[in-house]
Protein backbone atom coordinates (compact mmCIF):
# COMPACT_ATOMS: atom_id res chain seq x y z
CA UNK A 1 0.00 0.00 0.00
CA UNK A 2 1.42 3.44 -0.88
CA UNK A 3 2.54 5.59 2.02
CA UNK A 4 -0.37 8.05 2.18
CA UNK A 5 1.49 10.39 4.51
CA UNK A 6 4.27 10.63 1.92
CA UNK A 7 1.68 11.20 -0.83
CA UNK A 8 0.07 14.04 1.13
CA UNK A 9 3.42 15.75 1.68
CA UNK A 10 4.74 15.13 -1.82
CA UNK A 11 5.90 17.99 -4.03
CA UNK A 12 3.77 16.62 -6.86
CA UNK A 13 0.93 18.86 -8.13
CA UNK A 14 -2.31 18.63 -6.16
CA UNK A 15 -4.23 16.86 -8.99
CA UNK A 16 -1.53 14.16 -9.10
CA UNK A 17 -1.64 13.69 -5.33
CA UNK A 18 -5.43 13.51 -5.35
CA UNK A 19 -5.35 10.98 -8.19
CA UNK A 20 -2.84 8.80 -6.32
CA UNK A 21 -4.97 8.95 -3.19
CA UNK A 22 -8.16 8.11 -5.11
CA UNK A 23 -6.47 5.19 -6.86
CA UNK A 24 -5.18 3.89 -3.54
CA UNK A 25 -8.67 3.91 -2.04
CA UNK A 26 -10.15 2.19 -5.10
CA UNK A 27 -7.37 -0.41 -5.29
CA UNK A 28 -7.70 -1.20 -1.59
CA UNK A 29 -11.37 -2.03 -2.09
CA UNK A 30 -10.83 -3.94 -5.35
CA UNK A 31 -8.00 -6.10 -4.03
CA UNK A 32 -10.12 -7.25 -1.11
CA UNK A 33 -13.09 -8.05 -3.31
CA UNK A 34 -11.49 -9.72 -6.32
CA UNK A 35 -7.87 -10.73 -5.61
CA UNK A 36 -6.38 -13.67 -3.66
CA UNK A 37 -6.06 -11.29 -0.68
CA UNK A 38 -9.75 -11.85 0.05
CA UNK A 39 -8.92 -15.38 1.24
CA UNK A 40 -6.35 -14.21 3.79
CA UNK A 41 -6.78 -13.35 7.44
CA UNK A 42 -4.17 -10.56 7.58
CA UNK A 43 -2.98 -7.62 5.49
CA UNK A 44 0.37 -7.13 7.25
CA UNK A 45 3.69 -8.38 5.88
CA UNK A 46 4.68 -10.37 8.95
CA UNK A 47 7.51 -10.69 11.45
CA UNK A 48 10.16 -13.42 11.79
CA UNK A 49 11.38 -15.37 13.63
CA UNK A 50 8.31 -16.68 15.40
CA UNK A 51 8.27 -16.56 19.19
CA UNK A 52 8.36 -19.85 21.06
CA UNK A 53 5.39 -18.77 23.20
CA UNK A 54 3.00 -17.95 20.34
CA UNK A 55 -0.58 -19.09 20.84
CA UNK A 56 -1.81 -21.64 18.31
CA UNK A 57 -5.08 -20.33 16.89
CA UNK A 58 -7.30 -22.34 14.51
CA UNK A 59 -7.29 -20.93 11.00
CA UNK A 60 -4.13 -18.83 11.41
CA UNK A 61 -1.40 -21.47 11.04
CA UNK A 62 -0.78 -20.68 7.36
CA UNK A 63 -0.20 -17.01 8.19
CA UNK A 64 1.88 -17.41 11.32
CA UNK A 65 4.37 -14.67 10.38
CA UNK A 66 1.52 -12.15 10.18
CA UNK A 67 0.05 -13.43 13.44
CA UNK A 68 3.50 -12.94 14.99
CA UNK A 69 3.19 -9.18 14.44
CA UNK A 70 0.17 -9.19 16.73
CA UNK A 71 1.92 -11.44 19.23
CA UNK A 72 4.70 -8.85 19.33
CA UNK A 73 2.35 -5.96 20.11
CA UNK A 74 -0.16 -7.77 22.29
CA UNK A 75 2.29 -9.82 24.32
CA UNK A 76 6.06 -9.59 23.78
CA UNK A 77 6.54 -5.82 23.97
CA UNK A 78 4.02 -5.33 26.79
CA UNK A 79 4.95 -8.31 28.95
CA UNK A 80 6.40 -6.14 31.72
CA UNK A 81 3.13 -4.14 31.86
CA UNK A 82 1.23 -7.30 32.85
CA UNK A 83 -1.83 -6.61 30.65
CA UNK A 84 -5.20 -8.09 31.51
CA UNK A 85 -7.48 -6.29 29.07
CA UNK A 86 -11.25 -6.42 29.20
CA UNK A 87 -11.86 -4.56 25.89
CA UNK A 88 -9.47 -4.61 22.90
CA UNK A 89 -9.77 -2.63 19.67
CA UNK A 90 -7.75 -3.24 16.51
CA UNK A 91 -7.51 -0.07 14.41
CA UNK A 92 -7.05 -1.15 10.80
CA UNK A 93 -8.31 -4.63 11.64
CA UNK A 94 -8.39 -5.94 8.06
CA UNK A 95 -9.96 -9.37 7.79
CA UNK A 96 -9.91 -9.91 11.54
CA UNK A 97 -6.91 -12.21 11.91
CA UNK A 98 -5.32 -9.97 14.53
CA UNK A 99 -8.45 -10.01 16.65
CA UNK A 100 -8.68 -13.78 16.39
CA UNK A 101 -5.13 -13.90 17.70
CA UNK A 102 -6.03 -11.42 20.45
CA UNK A 103 -8.88 -13.74 21.42
CA UNK A 104 -6.39 -16.58 21.74
CA UNK A 105 -4.23 -14.50 24.07
CA UNK A 106 -7.04 -12.87 26.06
CA UNK A 107 -10.15 -15.07 25.69
CA UNK A 108 -12.16 -13.10 28.25
CA UNK A 109 -11.69 -9.72 26.53
CA UNK A 110 -14.43 -8.16 24.39
CA UNK A 111 -13.18 -7.37 20.89
CA UNK A 112 -13.77 -4.54 18.42
CA UNK A 113 -12.31 -3.64 15.06
CA UNK A 114 -12.37 -0.74 12.66
CA UNK A 115 -11.04 -0.35 9.11
CA UNK A 116 -11.52 2.21 6.38
CA UNK A 117 -12.50 -0.65 4.05
CA UNK A 118 -16.11 -1.66 4.53
CA UNK A 119 -15.57 -4.96 2.74
CA UNK A 120 -13.04 -6.17 5.29
CA UNK A 121 -15.03 -5.09 8.34
CA UNK A 122 -17.82 -7.33 7.04
CA UNK A 123 -15.28 -10.13 6.46
CA UNK A 124 -13.89 -9.67 9.97
CA UNK A 125 -17.37 -9.82 11.47
CA UNK A 126 -17.93 -13.17 9.74
CA UNK A 127 -14.55 -14.51 10.88
CA UNK A 128 -15.32 -13.60 14.50
CA UNK A 129 -18.97 -14.59 14.46
CA UNK A 130 -18.28 -17.23 17.11
CA UNK A 131 -16.66 -14.71 19.48
CA UNK A 132 -19.53 -13.25 21.54
CA UNK A 133 -19.80 -9.47 21.64
CA UNK A 134 -17.40 -8.69 18.81
CA UNK A 135 -18.25 -5.41 17.07
CA UNK A 136 -16.93 -3.78 13.90
CA UNK A 137 -17.22 -0.35 12.34
CA UNK A 138 -15.96 1.28 9.18
CA UNK A 139 -13.57 4.14 9.86
CA UNK A 140 -9.99 5.38 9.76
CA UNK A 141 -7.28 5.83 12.33
CA UNK A 142 -7.55 9.60 12.24
CA UNK A 143 -11.13 9.38 13.59
CA UNK A 144 -11.55 6.06 15.40
CA UNK A 145 -15.19 4.98 15.15
CA UNK A 146 -15.78 4.34 18.88
CA UNK A 147 -16.55 6.44 21.92
CA UNK A 148 -14.27 7.99 24.51
CA UNK A 149 -12.55 5.65 26.98
CA UNK A 150 -14.03 2.56 25.32
CA UNK A 151 -10.99 0.25 25.52
CA UNK A 152 -8.11 -0.69 27.78
CA UNK A 153 -5.92 -2.05 24.94
CA UNK A 154 -5.65 -0.21 21.61
CA UNK A 155 -3.60 -2.06 18.99
CA UNK A 156 -2.82 -1.16 15.40
CA UNK A 157 -0.56 -2.81 12.84
CA UNK A 158 0.44 -0.46 10.04
CA UNK A 159 -2.52 1.92 10.08
CA UNK A 160 -0.83 4.77 12.03
CA UNK A 161 1.65 5.23 9.17
CA UNK A 162 -1.12 6.16 6.78
CA UNK A 163 -3.07 8.53 9.01
CA UNK A 164 -0.09 10.25 10.64
CA UNK A 165 1.39 9.38 14.02
CA UNK A 166 0.31 12.55 15.81
CA UNK A 167 -3.31 12.33 14.62
CA UNK A 168 -3.44 8.63 15.36
CA UNK A 169 -2.12 8.92 18.92
CA UNK A 170 -4.59 11.70 19.69
CA UNK A 171 -7.45 9.40 18.68
CA UNK A 172 -5.96 6.33 20.33
CA UNK A 173 -5.63 8.31 23.57
CA UNK A 174 -9.26 9.43 23.28
CA UNK A 175 -10.66 5.89 23.01
CA UNK A 176 -8.23 4.44 25.60
CA UNK A 177 -9.21 4.17 29.25
CA UNK A 178 -7.02 5.39 32.09
CA UNK A 179 -4.47 2.68 32.82
CA UNK A 180 -4.76 1.29 29.30
CA UNK A 181 -2.12 0.32 26.73
CA UNK A 182 -1.60 1.61 23.19
CA UNK A 183 0.63 -0.59 21.01
CA UNK A 184 1.31 0.16 17.36
CA UNK A 185 3.56 -0.67 14.45
CA UNK A 186 4.25 1.07 11.19
CA UNK A 187 6.81 1.72 8.52
CA UNK A 188 8.18 4.49 6.38
CA UNK A 189 10.08 4.38 3.13
CA UNK A 190 13.38 6.21 3.45
CA UNK A 191 12.57 6.52 7.12
CA UNK A 192 14.60 7.87 10.01
CA UNK A 193 14.10 6.03 13.29
CA UNK A 194 15.33 8.96 15.37
CA UNK A 195 12.80 11.28 13.71
CA UNK A 196 9.96 8.75 14.04
CA UNK A 197 10.64 8.16 17.72
CA UNK A 198 10.90 11.91 18.34
CA UNK A 199 7.51 12.46 16.67
CA UNK A 200 5.95 9.71 18.78
CA UNK A 201 7.39 11.18 21.97
CA UNK A 202 6.08 14.66 21.11
CA UNK A 203 2.66 13.27 20.19
CA UNK A 204 2.55 11.25 23.40
CA UNK A 205 3.25 14.34 25.48
CA UNK A 206 0.56 16.35 23.67
CA UNK A 207 -1.99 13.54 24.13
CA UNK A 208 -1.14 12.95 27.79
CA UNK A 209 0.38 9.52 27.21
CA UNK A 210 3.42 7.89 28.79
CA UNK A 211 6.01 6.74 26.26
CA UNK A 212 7.04 3.17 27.12
CA UNK A 213 9.23 1.82 24.30
CA UNK A 214 10.32 2.15 20.67
CA UNK A 215 11.73 -0.81 18.71
CA UNK A 216 13.33 -1.03 15.26
CA UNK A 217 11.70 -4.14 13.76
CA UNK A 218 12.96 -3.68 10.17
CA UNK A 219 15.28 -6.74 10.10
CA UNK A 220 12.36 -8.91 11.21
CA UNK A 221 9.83 -7.53 8.72
CA UNK A 222 12.38 -7.85 5.89
CA UNK A 223 13.04 -11.46 6.91
CA UNK A 224 9.31 -12.18 6.71
CA UNK A 225 9.11 -10.47 3.31
CA UNK A 226 11.98 -12.52 1.83
CA UNK A 227 10.50 -15.74 3.18
CA UNK A 228 7.12 -14.93 1.59
CA UNK A 229 8.27 -13.86 -1.90
CA UNK A 230 7.33 -17.12 -3.74
CA UNK A 231 3.76 -17.01 -2.41
CA UNK A 232 3.38 -13.31 -3.20
CA UNK A 233 4.66 -13.78 -6.76
CA UNK A 234 2.23 -16.64 -7.37
CA UNK A 235 -0.74 -14.68 -6.06
CA UNK A 236 0.19 -11.50 -7.92
CA UNK A 237 0.20 -13.44 -11.19
CA UNK A 238 -3.56 -13.86 -10.71
CA UNK A 239 -4.26 -10.11 -10.28
CA UNK A 240 -5.41 -8.13 -13.32
CA UNK A 241 -3.67 -4.99 -14.58
CA UNK A 242 -3.52 -2.15 -13.43
CA UNK A 243 -4.08 -3.51 -9.94
CA UNK A 244 -1.18 -5.92 -10.41
CA UNK A 245 1.10 -2.86 -10.61
CA UNK A 246 -0.34 -1.58 -7.34
CA UNK A 247 -0.09 -5.07 -5.88
CA UNK A 248 3.62 -5.38 -6.70
CA UNK A 249 4.30 -2.15 -4.84
CA UNK A 250 2.11 -3.17 -1.90
CA UNK A 251 3.80 -6.58 -1.75
CA UNK A 252 7.30 -4.99 -1.77
CA UNK A 253 8.43 -7.53 -4.36
CA UNK A 254 11.91 -7.56 -5.95
CA UNK A 255 12.11 -4.99 -8.68
CA UNK A 256 9.94 -2.49 -6.79
CA UNK A 257 11.32 0.65 -5.17
CA UNK A 258 9.88 -0.60 -1.90
CA UNK A 259 11.97 -3.80 -1.98
CA UNK A 260 15.09 -1.88 -2.98
CA UNK A 261 14.67 0.40 0.04
CA UNK A 262 14.46 -2.62 2.32
CA UNK A 263 17.57 -4.14 0.73
CA UNK A 264 19.55 -0.88 0.93
CA UNK A 265 18.63 -0.15 4.56
CA UNK A 266 16.45 2.90 3.84
CA UNK A 267 13.24 1.36 5.17
CA UNK A 268 12.24 2.09 8.77
CA UNK A 269 9.71 -0.28 10.34
CA UNK A 270 9.00 0.19 14.02
CA UNK A 271 6.86 -0.84 16.97
CA UNK A 272 5.98 1.40 19.91
CA UNK A 273 4.16 1.04 23.22
CA UNK A 274 2.53 3.81 25.23
CA UNK A 275 0.28 3.87 28.26
CA UNK A 276 -2.46 6.22 29.44
CA UNK A 277 -2.11 7.35 33.07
Amino acid sequence: MPDLVRVRHSDAPLPVRLALHAFDLAAYEVLYRFSPVRKKMFFNGGYLPLAADMVQCPGLADESASAMMYHLLLHTLVRDLHPSPTRIVDVGCGQGGGLLYAHGLYPKAALAGTDRNGTVTRMAARHLADVPGSVFAKGGGDVIAFGDASFDFVVSVGAPTYFGLTAYLAEASRVCRSGGIIALSGGYRQGDHAAIEAELRRAAQVSGLVFHSYTDITPHTFAALKDDIPRREAELARVLWPFSVYGRKWADLPGSAEYDEYASGQRADFAAVLTKP
